[in-house]
C-alpha cells in the first residue's frame, strides 16, 4: 500500500489509493482509463480486476505468498499502466 501511495500519489488521474493488508485498490478518474489500465497490465502478464460504482477502481489481490520482489515488479507495471491511459 505504501509502496504505490508513494509511487501514483502525485497522478492527477488517480483519486484515491486505498486497502487493507494485501487487498488494495486504487480509483482512477473513470471506468474507461480503469480498462485501459487493465488492459496494459494483462499485456505485461498482471491480472488485475475493476470495481467500483462505475467500474473506474482497480483491485489488486494478490495472493498471500506473493514475494516483495513481485509486489515491486506489480507496482512499476500499474504505473506504467496509468501512465499509458492518461496519454
Amino acid at each position: 500500500l505504501d509502496g504505490l501511495q508513494d509511487r501514483l500519489g502525485g497522478r492527477s488521474s488517480v483519486l484515491e489509493v486505498r486497502g487493507r493488508a494485501m487487498m488494495v485498490a486504487v480509483e482512477l478518474e473513470s471506468g474507461t482509463q480503469a480498462k485501459r489500465v487493465l488492459a496494459e497490465s494483462l499485456a505485461k502478464n498482471l491480472l488485475l480486476l475493476t470495481c467500483g460504482t462505475y467500474g473506474q477502481v482497480v483491485r489488486i489481490i494478490p495472493p498471500l505468498v506473493t514475494t516483495e520482489d513481485e509486489v515491486d515488479l506489480a507496482i512499476g507495471v500499474i504505473d506504467e499502466a496509468i501512465a499509458a491511459s492518461e496519454a
